[in-house]
């Protein structure tokens, strides 16, 4: 697949809101915590914890963009165009967290991956190819999203 062609990215975003199958790494954990690991080491991927000041993390962000720590912290995963959060990508993400047997019952089990899913409020990142939360950014991030 030819990176940057306008027709395949077009494609890709059919596919994520139209498409019957879930992405591999939605669904194989394994390879989801691979990618995720490749875009920490090397696209930058985090803060590790959205929650805190992350001074180090931030300034770096700024200084590759050429921008004020303020303005990078507002680019977000969440509002990243390779970011997905259609109803389908998110119906992939919450079936395939967690493991079946660590609940009680199957309304046990839907409630956690709901509570999961909205908690961390995750998405796809289509550039990467990982489960990703709306509150990271990485040093590939685009304007113009999420895709909804």
């Amino acid at each position: 697949m030819a990176r940057g062609n306008k027709a395949v990215g077009q494609a890709l975003v059919r596919d994520y809101k139209d498409g019957d199958v879930c992405p591999v790494a939605t669904v194989d954990i394994s390879l989801n915590i691979k990618n995720r690991n490749i875009a920490i080491k090397e696209r930058g991927y985090g803060p590790m914890n959205p929650g805190e000041s992350n001074p180090k993390f931030w300034k770096g962000i700024a200084d590759l963009w050429g921008i004020s720590i303020s303005e990078a912290k507002t680019s977000r995963c969440g509002n990243c165009a390779a970011f997905i959060q259609t109803p389908k990508m998110l119906a992939c993400i919450q079936n395939h967290l967690g493991l079946d047997d660590d609940y009680e019952s199957a309304e046990d089990m839907a409630e956690n991956r709901s509570r999961t899913l909205e908690s961390a409020d995750l998405g796809y990142c289509q550039l990467f190819a990982f489960k990703c939360a709306a509150d990271r950014t990485c040093r590939a991030w685009l304007y113009g999203g999420p895709i909804k």
